[in-house]
């Protein structure tokens, strides 16, 4: 892939007194195809460990490391991923978990996604306590679709033609149920630093863990930034967390929360979820009430313009993704059964 057309890149990633974790995903942002123009530390008050590891690896690599570090006062992930993309320099954000790390294409095909206009929405393969374990004793960070010891295994699967068929494009009228996440989470996120700056970044009035990546991706698309969701390119693995509980129905309350919260600013209000454009009628009538009229009924196959023409190939899009996943990915674990061999 050519890199001059490619935005340059500013990877973030959250971390808290996790230095192993983070000593990993540092790694293996060094060990890609097309390096990010700088990596961004997000520390929540993590102790001089986390300090040592970004010293040490400073040495190894021509790369800018920025460690941005805030005072340990509870869970403000928020806050620090702000802070973050305050001091980015990059056009592009990638945002990463510090539980994860990547693999070897993570930067080139986050780059090669961008689009004016859109954000990101990665996916990850989980690795249970087990596999985690060993790829920090050992370092040994290649996981396949027949690992053992994960979870969400096809999403380890990098593959462009894949990911023509499977990827989806979101539209400026869906919002995003922190139950029904639809694949956006801050643990594998893109998107323009001035589209992040547009809707004020994160809300750092989510403290405690869950949902501020939903409530994010909602104000985006509030803001007319749509949702694209990669898959099969990006290839970001997470580490199990160890028992923590999604309390849905708490992430449901402060989603709801934020968008009152947002919905009372004046400046956000102007933003929210623009009018589409419709197409100007031939001056025969200056008191023409287009919304008045009796609209007839659109087809996919007679009609025309950009909405329409999304509307078709999206329905393309979903029929093959349809057809792969059903038909052919599943057909091959059926195939293979329970069998899976160690990486």
């Amino acid at each position: 892939m050519k890199t001059s057309n490619l935005p340059t890149v500013s990877l973030i990633i959250t971390t808290y007194n996790k230095p192993d974790y983070l000593r990993l995903v540092i790694k293996t942002a060094l060990r890609q195809t097309v390096l990010p123009k700088e990596i961004v530390v997000a520390d929540d008050g993590s102790t001089e460990e986390s300090f040592e590891v970004t010293r040490e690896l400073r040495k190894e690599t021509d790369v800018p490391i920025v460690h941005v570090w805030q005072e340990d006062k509870g869970f403000r992930l928020n806050r620090s991923r702000n802070n973050a993309i305050a001091v980015a320099s990059g056009e592009y954000i990638a945002l990463l978990d510090g539980d994860c790390f990547i693999g070897p294409h993570y930067i080139e095909d986050h780059a090669g996604a961008a689009r004016p206009g859109f954000y990101v929405a990665g996916t990850r393969t989980h690795l249970l306590a087990e596999r985690r374990d060993y790829v920090l004793r050992t370092g040994d960070v290649r996981i396949g679709v027949f690992t053992s010891g994960t979870t969400k295994r096809l999403h380890s699967i990098r593959s462009r033609l894949l990911s023509r068929l499977t990827s989806e494009t979101g539209t400026l009228d869906e919002e995003i149920s922190p139950v029904e996440r639809r694949g956006v989470a801050g643990a594998n996120l893109a998107f323009w630093r001035d589209d992040a700056l547009k809707v004020n970044g994160f809300d750092e009035r989510f403290e405690g863990y869950g949902g501020d990546d939903v409530e994010f991706a909602n104000r985006l698309t509030r803001a007319g930034i749509r949702r694209y969701k990669l898959e099969h390119l990006a290839v970001a693995y997470h580490f199990a967390h160890g028992g923590r509980v999604y309390d849905f129905e708490e992430v449901k309350q402060k989603c709801a929360d934020a968008t009152r919260r947002f919905r009372r600013d004046a400046s956000a209000s102007r933003r929210l979820r623009p009018r589409r454009t419709v197409t100007r009628r031939p001056k025969t009538g200056a008191d023409f009430d287009f919304f008045r009229q009796k609209k007839p009924a659109r087809s996919m196959k007679a009609s025309s313009g950009r909405f329409s023409n999304f509307t078709l190939a999206a329905a393309k899009q979903r029929r093959a993704s349809l057809i792969l996943k059903n038909v052919y990915l599943f057909k091959l674990f059926e195939q293979v059964g329970e069998r899976v061999v160690d990486a």
